[in-house]
């Protein structure tokens, strides 16, 4: 093999081994909110990366948590999520979660979560959604609700974590 294609090569090579260090230069979460009239819940199917929120556990845990399938982990995951990420018909008021579970994507993770809101909310709702930013300055989450067929998204930023959203 020729010198230069060597070069060429070994260039390729180098920037497929580093592409992984580039894919995860932004910190986003999106959480998907749609409102079930017959439970009378959001049910809630957030995404975050793993790396981001085993940094956000080990922060809250002050110890290094992996990321794995014990209950350990699940209730971590349950109580941070709990703690800043919550939609309610009423200013204010921060129903308790029911976890569902969490599914492995490549390299994120969905976390499956339950919001009790009793009736169809009329109006507005209020999302509050703070999830990693305790963590990484520039975490931005978008948030896409769902009531009744009208589809609404805000967006979250520090200093700017919750919103009232008009359905």
């Amino acid at each position: 093999m020729p010198q230069k294609a060597k070069g060429i090569l070994g260039l390729i090579l180098g920037l497929l081994l580093a592409l992984p260090a580039w894919a995860h230069e932004f910190h986003t979460s999106i959480t998907d909110a749609r409102y079930n009239p017959k439970t009378q819940t959001f049910e809630l199917a957030v995404r975050v990366f793993a790396d981001d929120l085993e940094e956000a556990l080990s922060r809250r845990a002050k110890t290094v948590v992996r990321l794995d399938r014990s209950a350990r982990v699940n209730q971590l995951i349950a109580e941070y999520v709990q703690a800043h990420l919550s939609i309610s018909a009423a200013k204010g008021k921060k129903p308790v979660h029911k976890f569902i579970g969490v599914q492995e994507e490549a390299d994120a993770l969905w976390i499956y979560v339950e919001i009790p809101a009793g009736q169809v909310p009329a109006g507005q709702v209020y999302v509050q959604n703070a999830l990693l930013m305790e963590v990484f300055t520039d975490q931005t989450n978008i948030v896409n609700v769902e009531v009744g067929g009208k589809k609404r998204s805000v967006l979250s930023r520090a200093g700017e974590s919750q919103h009232v959203v008009g359905l």
